[in-house]
């Protein structure tokens, strides 16, 4: 894979999924969200090692998956990976069955035969990354506001276009470990019947100023 040397357009984080989480963003050592984020994914990967696959040697990526079907892909060096930085990847036919139709989608979507892909870009990064909490948090780098903490659930979380990535801040307290979300919004608006996408929960959730929010989850108890 040849090296960009393009500089990329970021793809801006709707609205709907900005409301969704309670952000805590200061400077410096006051920044406990920042401060702390990276070591409660550490102690979820130095408990659970097998979540992760490193195929950085042959695709760029690390591979963060619970079930070996869903899949957080995080590449290692953002130069490399254009508009796919971060992707959660996901099997396709449930949401075909639910009524999508691929040809429909639009940026920060795409698909292939068997997967759907829900994709974040963040730039250029700062350079090759060896370890995956580096890697993943490239993206805060680029912009502090895709680094979330969700307050009811106890998440930290990282934002892509249309989904993000969340992880308990305590795992061996929470029965939520690691959770994919997805907007469910700009999926209705295409045709998918949001509320029976297979292995998917619909959810409305309450935002602080009262308004709600549309949202698949897939949640894992590790």
């Amino acid at each position: 894979m040849k090296k960009k040397t393009m500089k990329k357009k970021y793809i801006a984080v709707p609205a709907l999924l900005v409301a969704l989480t309670v952000f805590l963003a200061s400077c410096g050592s006051t920044d406990v969200v920042l401060n702390y984020s990276p070591g409660s994914l550490d102690d979820i990967l130095e408990a659970n090692p097998k979540l992760v696959a490193d195929n950085t040697a042959d695709t760029h990526y690390y591979d963060f998956t619970v079930d070996g079907q869903t899949t957080l892909r995080i590449s290692h060096d953002y130069s490399m990976t254009d508009q796919e930085d971060l992707a959660i990847v996901t099997p396709l036919a449930p949401f075909v069955a639910a009524g999508l139709d691929p040809t429909n989608l639009s940026e920060g979507y795409r698909a292939d035969k068997n997967m759907f892909y829900v994709t974040g870009s963040y730039g250029d990064g700062t350079g090759q990354k060896d370890n995956v909490a580096d890697s993943l948090f490239e993206s805060v780098t680029f912009d502090r506001s895709n680094l979330t903490y969700h307050e009811e659930l106890d998440h930290y979380g990282i934002v892509l276009t249309n989904g993000k990535f969340e992880y308990a801040k305590d795992a061996t307290t929470n029965d939520k470990d690691i959770v994919f979300v997805l907007a469910a919004d700009p999926l209705a608006k295409i045709g998918v019947d949001v509320k029976n996408v297979e292995g998917w929960i619909f959810m409305t959730m309450d935002n602080p100023d009262g308004t709600t929010i549309d949202v698949l989850l897939k949640p894992y108890d590790l």
